[in-house]
């Protein structure tokens, strides 16, 4: 081995041992943390700043803490420049405090770039679409505003994105320029886009499921041919989902295999388990303690026929049904169903028994209104008071209802209408002529978080040549959870002479509450409500309850417990009222 071999060889060897103290000195491992504090530029400017500079380092060395200052000072720079400061100014200063190191950043912003020029124009079939017009009138860079990059490259984002939303997948940008001029504080931008022809939605094909493609097309929101959109694509996945015959729908898109300019999807479906069986426990005191039971076919044959029944039982109602639902044109909306169901009560001073057979449509519409045409069979033996008989009525109805709210389970935004009527006629085989008019109303609006009004209406009317005929199911009784509070349920009403509750030819009632936010979860009432049910209408014997409560939004849904007096009796009674459920 020669000398200059053994020197190179020691020198390569101080070398590798020179880098490596490097290495450790600037990776080892973190002894003290970096505290960091912005100065002189305006808090949009200092967040951005913030924003730029990565504190989460070890400074363990001089050494390290100058390679981090030179760090610092290209991020400041990257944060002044991108919000158009390109003639700023920052001093950094770096030193230890109390085993930290204090990073300390004085900006002298000095004047910032404005735009000068913004030409974004689009061309081809696009240009005349009014999506894209009003993207354009919309885009945040605009000619003497301050300059910012990320409003610039959100401007190029946002144009691609509703392209691709639109179904103009040839698109591509002509032109993309950026033009800077910090001395005279200026920028240019130009951007071009060539949009390309617009696809088209094309077939669309399922994969195995129990149901005919037929019926699975009927779900289907758009024919062949409509114009692409990715919203159309999104519905068509919430109706399959909406329509309960599937645990989960994928919807792919066929964009590398299209036909002409259409673009096919493919469906794959996962269907659920064919039947359900569902069981639940509840307690009100409208009702007390009560458990029901479900059981749910949900397709009976490949034409999405669907069956339902369910038994309730508590101590004051027995329930039994049986819903046999046919899907008509828009599966979805348009609904078919036959009904028979059994009813026993024995509340108060009244009670009934009866059956019913029916045959209805429910139509529901882009508005939220939901319409229900039906026709009833009604059996009914009862007694109300002195009134006892057996009535069977045969009444064709109609009623339309929508409900909106916002928050969930326990709204703080909402409004619920219903409005319906029935009618029987003898010479239609009935025993009874009535008419049957309800018309509910129910209200609740929020102001902040912490306050919350609700107001409730309930008016009805009977007309009968009949009225002792009149089945108690249809006649009209106040008190309760959802009526007066600080009456028992359905305790109010016309006298008999035996001084039972009868059921009143005529209802009104109303309600107005308020409730205060006192804790996450918990929420103070008061209220006020009135009304009753009546034979005259010159003759309204107005029962007022008024009381507190409180409201928890528990893990299975709102709870509401109010207590209440009536305080429209000369010795005010008092009721303890408790509901499970959403308020409409």
């Amino acid at each position: 081995m020669t000398r200059s071999t053994a020197a190179r060889r020691r020198w390569g060897r101080w070398q590798w041992l020179t880098a490596g103290v490097l290495v450790l000195l600037i990776v080892a491992p973190a002894t003290a943390g970096v505290r960091l504090t912005v100065e002189g530029a305006p808090d949009f400017l200092a967040d951005n700043i913030r924003a730029h500079i990565d504190t989460r380092v070890g400074l363990t060395s001089r050494l390290a803490v100058r390679f981090y200052r030179d760090q610092v000072r290209s991020q400041v720079r990257q944060a002044l420049e991108a919000l158009g400061y390109y003639e700023a100014d920052a001093d950094i200063r770096i030193t230890p405090v109390r085993g930290d190191w204090a990073l300390a950043v004085r900006v002298t912003p000095g004047p910032r770039l404005s735009w000068r020029r913004v030409d974004v124009a689009l061309t081809g079939p696009g240009r005349d679409d009014p999506a894209f017009r009003q993207l354009l009138e919309a885009l945040p860079i605009r000619p003497d505003q301050g300059v910012n990059h990320r409003d610039y490259e959100r401007s190029k984002r946002a144009l691609r994105n509703l392209a691709r939303q639109r179904g103009y997948f040839d698109y591509r940008f002509t032109t993309v320029r950026l033009a800077v001029n910090a001395a005279q504080g200026w920028a240019d931008a130009r951007i071009t886009m060539e949009s390309g022809p617009r696809y088209r939605l094309g077939a669309v094909r399922f994969s195995d499921a129990p149901l005919r493609d037929e019926f699975l097309q009927r779900l289907v929101p758009f024919k062949a041919g409509a114009p692409y959109h990715a919203d159309r694509i999104a519905e068509l996945s919430r109706r399959l989902l909406d329509s309960g015959y599937f645990a989960d729908a994928t919807v792919d898109v066929l964009r590398d295999k299209p036909q002409g300019r259409r673009i096919p999807l493919a469906v794959t479906l996962t269907t659920r388990p064919r039947n359900t069986v569902t069981t639940g426990i509840g307690f009100s005191t409208d009702e007390g303690p009560r458990g029901q039971l479900g059981f749910t076919r949900h397709y009976i044959n490949n034409r999405g026929h669907r069956l339902e029944s369910g038994l309730r039982l508590s101590p004051v109602r027995q329930r039994l049904d049986a819903r046999y639902e046919i899907p008509l044109g828009d599966p979805l909306n348009d609904h078919l169903a036959v009904t028979a169901g059994w009813e026993n009560e024995d509340i108060e001073d009244s009670r009934s028994e009866r059956y019913t057979l029916g045959l209805s449509r429910r139509q529901s519409f882009r508005s939220g209104w939901v319409r229900t045409q039906s026709l009833r069979l009604l059996e009914e033996r009862f007694r109300s008071g002195e009134d006892r008989g057996r009535s069977r009525l045969l009444m064709p109805g109609i009623s339309f209802s929508r409900t909106r709210s916002r928050g969930g389970v326990d709204p703080y935004r909402g409004d619920a209408q219903r409005y319906a009527i029935e009618a029987s006629a003898r010479d239609l085989g009935s025993d009874v002529d009535i008419a049957r008019l309800r018309l509910a109303n129910n209200w609740l609006r929020s102001l902040g978080t912490r306050h919350r009004f609700q107001l409730r209406a309930d008016l009805g009317a009977i007309a009968t040549n009949a009225f002792a005929r009149t089945p108690t199911s249809l006649r009209f009784f106040a008190g309760g959870d959802q009526s007066v509070r600080g009456f028992a349920y359905r305790s109010l009403g016309p006298i008999g002479a035996d001084g039972e509750v009868t059921g009143g030819r005529y209802l009104a009632t109303g309600s107005a509450e308020y409730s205060y936010a006192v804790a996450a979860d918990w929420r103070a009432a008061v209220f006020v409500d009135g009304g009753n049910a009546f034979d005259h209408l010159d003759a309204v014997d107005v029962e007022v309850g008024t009381g507190v409560g409180v409201r928890w939004q528990s893990p299975v849904g709102p709870l509401r417990l109010d207590f209440a007096w009536g305080v429209s009796r000369d010795q005010p009674p008092f009721r303890l009222h408790l509901s499970l459920g959403p308020p409409f």
